[in-house]
């Protein structure tokens, strides 16, 4: 298909979100994007899931495969190979330095940024919960409305 074919169909489906350069990439290494009329450029902008190490890195390309051949998703109710691994490897980073018997940091794999987001509200939620009612006990307080108010 065309690059002017792809733009009529953009035009027609595809939300009007920002202005697209008139070039339509087909194929990437590294930093050199190469375009549908064999043109090359130098990726200076590059997307997610290029910044760090370029446009089809072989070694994720074949990590890519590799798992695809396996299995390509499972609902977090499940357990899956691996997670458990990368959890406790992100753990020791974040503890380094940390004092002997630190408690180990436990990660949450989200799908999606608006996941994410989510998780991180509800956290900040149940944290300030935890605090208010730690406070209140402290202070020798009864369930009074601010504490009900907290922990509801």
């Amino acid at each position: 298909m065309s690059l002017e074919e792809q733009q009529e169909l953009e035009e027609s489906y595809v939300m009007h979100t920002f202005g697209r350069k008139p070039v339509e990439f087909v194929r990437g290494s590294g930093m050199v994007l190469e375009d549908d009329k064999g043109r090359e450029y130098l990726d200076f902008i590059a997307g997610i899931g290029v910044i760090s190490l370029g446009h089809c890195h072989p070694a994720v390309v074949r990590a890519l495969q590799q798992q695809a051949e396996k299995l390509i998703h499972v609902s977090n109710y499940y357990y899956i190979e691996g997670r458990g691994e990368v959890a406790r490897r992100l753990s020791d980073l974040l503890n380094h330095g940390a004092p002997a018997g630190a408690e180990p940091w436990q990660s949450f794999f989200a799908n999606s940024g608006a996941e994410a987001n989510e998780c991180a509200i509800k956290l900040a939620r149940l944290h300030a919960r935890k605090r208010a009612e730690a406070q209140a006990r402290a202070a020798g307080a009864g369930e009074d409305e601010a504490r009900a108010a907290a922990s509801a």
